[in-house]
């Protein structure tokens, strides 16, 4: 290759202007560059349509003045010999465009008018395919040498780059856009998160308040219910005594009180004081079930390293007699060496609850009644299992264990305080969690408790 046009292509191709993704101003380059170096009279570059149906010229270089993007283009179904040689991707050289069977088609049209004589089209290639062409067109008949189609070739090639470079930076702007976009887009949708979250806590907020109200006012009647009972009936075996011994009175004054009348009414009166005395020891148990239930959390206890498989063993002596009266068998599956942080005494309560809860609503036959006690414990928490072989329980009783005042018995004196006791005690004080469902047969409660408490002790 002559030297001249090797400086130019060592030029060109360090020139940063290529890489820089501007398509018009490496068209100006290259086409410049072989004006120059080839001496020739036009120069242009023309890109297919994806379609391959078209060719339109983006820059032409006409007698050293530029064009870019010039309204030309020409259509394969206008030039057909011509497209079928650009299908296959070699160079087109016509010394005499007008009598080159693949160029002969632009005489008359293109050739012609504009004086062109000689032309030499080499293919664009782009991610492997061709998808143009520099074209060199020379007024006067030119025989194109082996370095003037290189050189042309080399030029090519090097708007192969530009293209890349070109199809780079469209793509960074798109994918900056797209992120512009995905920026506005998720502050949006943060915003709305934030509102929505800001409405959930604020409706989650005043749900609970309302569940709170409404659990104390169930809370309310149900202490309200609860008393009401034995005083109303103490109150009502009082007016009964008071009526009765003004009766006892008027008839000592009026000298007509009889042996047997004085025997009647003294008994009368008798009964009503121990209805009275027995209610109002009924209300003084249910006020101190209210205490106890109350003060779960808001007592200050200590905590104390228990180990269970002594502890438990010690709870279950002090209910024998329980046991006993309701037949039930107790078996325990403790690990020797497991030892927790909990309170002696409020642990010993809610064991005692669970396993009285169990002998009282758990069992309705003769069946053989057991109560199996397991523990277990892992990394960070340790379990309490009490299940029972009973009746189990239906979803109703299930979702309502733990309300206040609720149980299935209260003809038979129940209060329904003893699962809520032990649900405050476990959720306050032991810092845990606890579950009931039914299994195969008979019911499970399963405390869940931290192996280390949080304490507020100095």
């Amino acid at each position: 290759m002559l030297t001249n046009l090797h400086d130019i292509l060592f030029n060109i191709s360090r020139n940063p202007d290529v890489d820089k993704g501007d398509l018009m101003a490496s068209s100006r380059l290259l086409l410049s560059s072989i004006a120059q170096g080839l001496e020739i009279d036009r120069a242009s570059v023309w890109l297919l349509s994806d379609d391959r149906m078209q060719m339109r010229c983006i820059y032409l270089l006409d007698c050293a003045e530029h064009h870019p993007e010039p309204n030309m283009a020409l259509a394969r179904a206008d030039f057909p010999r011509y497209f079928a040689a650009l299908d296959g991707e070699r160079n087109i050289v016509a010394s005499d465009a007008h009598q080159h069977p693949q160029t002969s088609e632009f005489s008359a049209c293109y050739l012609t008018p504009l004086q062109i004589c000689s032309m030499l089209d080499t293919p664009i290639h782009h991610h492997g395919a061709m998808v143009g062409i520099i074209c060199l067109e020379h007024c006067q008949a030119k025989l194109w040498n082996n370095d003037e189609i290189t050189f042309a070739s080399f030029l090519a090639d090097i708007y192969g780059r530009a293209l890349s470079a070109s199809e780079r930076v469209r793509y960074q702007n798109e994918l900056e856009q797209l992120n512009s976009g995905l920026e506005q887009i998720v502050s949006q949708r943060t915003q709305q998160l934030t509102q929505s979250l800001e409405q959930l806590q604020q409706t989650q907020h005043r749900l609970i308040e309302v569940e709170k109200m409404a659990s104390l006012g169930r809370l309310v009647a149900g202490i309200a219910h609860e008393i009401n009972t034995p005083l109303g009936i103490a109150v009502t075996a009082n007016s009964h005594a008071e009526a009765t011994l003004l009766e006892l009175e008027q008839l000592f004054h009026a000298n007509q009180l009889t042996r047997q009348r004085f025997a009647h009414n003294g008994n009368a009166i008798k009964n009503c004081i121990a209805m009275v005395n027995a209610n109002l020891q009924r209300t003084v148990d249910l006020v101190n079930s209210f205490k106890q239930t109350a003060a779960a959390s808001s007592e200050q206890k200590k905590a104390e390293n228990l180990q269970l498989n002594r502890f438990i063993p010690d709870v279950l002596s002090s209910i024998e007699s329980i046991l006993k009266q309701h037949h039930v068998e107790v078996q325990i599956h403790i690990p020797e060496s497991m030892q927790v942080q909990s309170y002696a005494s409020p642990l010993a309560l809610i064991l005692t609850r669970l396993i009285e809860n169990a002998c009282v609503h758990a069992f309705n036959t003769e069946q053989k009644r057991q109560v199996i006690i397991r523990t277990s414990q892992n990394k960070h928490s340790w379990q309490l299992e009490v299940r029972d072989n009973g009746r189990g329980m239906d979803k109703h009783e299930l979702a309502r264990a733990f309300e206040p005042f609720f149980t299935t018995r209260r003809s038979a004196g129940a209060k329904g305080l003893g699962l809520t006791l032990v649900f405050n005690l476990v959720s306050h004080l032991l810092q845990g969690e606890i579950s009931l469902h039914n299994a195969d047969t008979g019911c499970v409660v399963t405390l869940n408790c931290p192996l280390q408490l949080t304490t507020n002790e100095p």
